[in-house]
């Protein structure tokens, strides 16, 4: 089983330049993000979130959404200006982003779905459904070809590996990275207007997850089988993690080791 066609892989821009970002912040711009996000023909969604502290305890501020027909735009919905208009309202198309996000019809690409899952359920109560987590894909490549797979790869990391992406990729993630160290303050992603270093290095990385996805199932190996389907089994996990409550752990730091491991599936 193959999620993404060849051509649609070769297709995936590399460049930013040649991406269309859409900062979604009213109505109109809302109602025309929710029709291209609903169009006849959508299959999978690309989603990557931003927030501050992203989870329960924390605020989303940016979703970012790609579709597989059209990769060259990244909508870019204003959760901080919208609040929760961002998700109940109803586009002519007849869809909402609450609609369209618990949709079992259409396969939701993240990388490490917990927090965002986390942040979606407790602040918005929205359950993302049909998740394929591309991190728990990672590790089934590795498995399957009886590699090392104890503890999970970012997505930076994941990316530089199986991507080798250009330099643009990499001066807009520094670029981000320093902005954020430089100004100490982590919520310059709720800072409005939005720096427009900070819309780039939000739209950068969503925008090779589908490209990403095609070259992780190429990867699979010979060992085991069904790595696919065992992915999207692990991935309805982690989104159900969002449902239960936290575990409790005497050191904060024992909870940020625990989420390091691979998961056995």
């Amino acid at each position: 089983m193959s999620l993404l066609h060849s051509d649609q892989v070769s297709q995936a821009s590399h460049n930013l330049n040649d991406i269309n970002a859409h900062l979604v912040d009213n109505e109109t711009l809302l109602n025309y993000c929710l029709r291209a996000l609903s169009a006849p023909g959508v299959t999978q969604l690309a989603i990557d979130l931003e927030g501050v502290s992203l989870s329960r305890n924390g605020k989303l501020s940016l979703i970012q959404v790609m579709t597989d027909l059209a990769q060259n735009t990244v909508w870019v919905v204003d959760v901080t200006v919208l609040g929760n208009f961002a998700f109940e309202y109803v586009g002519q198309s007849g869809w909402s982003l609450r609609t369209i996000l618990e949709n079992r019809d259409t396969v939701k690409m993240l990388f490490d779905v917990r927090n965002d899952s986390d942040s979606l359920y407790n602040l918005y109560g929205i359950t993302l459904a049909n998740v394929y987590d591309l991190q728990l894909l990672e590790i089934a490549v590795r498995r399957s070809n009886d590699l090392n797979a104890v503890i999970v790869s970012g997505l930076s990391s994941t990316i530089t590996q199986y991507l080798n992406p250009d330099r643009d990729w990499k001066r807009v993630k520094d670029e981000g990275n320093t902005l954020f160290k430089a100004s100490g303050n982590q919520e310059l992603v709720e800072i409005r207007p939005l720096d427009p270093r900070i819309i780039q290095y939000a739209v950068q990385d969503v925008t090779l997850l589908f490209q990403l996805a095609g070259k992780l199932e190429r990867a699979l190996g010979d060992i085991g089988k069904n790595w696919v389907k065992r992915v999207f089994k692990a991935s309805s996990k982690r989104v159900k993690q969002a449902l239960k409550p936290l575990p409790q752990y005497s050191n904060p730091k024992k909870a940020k080791k625990a989420k390091i491991f691979a998961p056995m599936f």
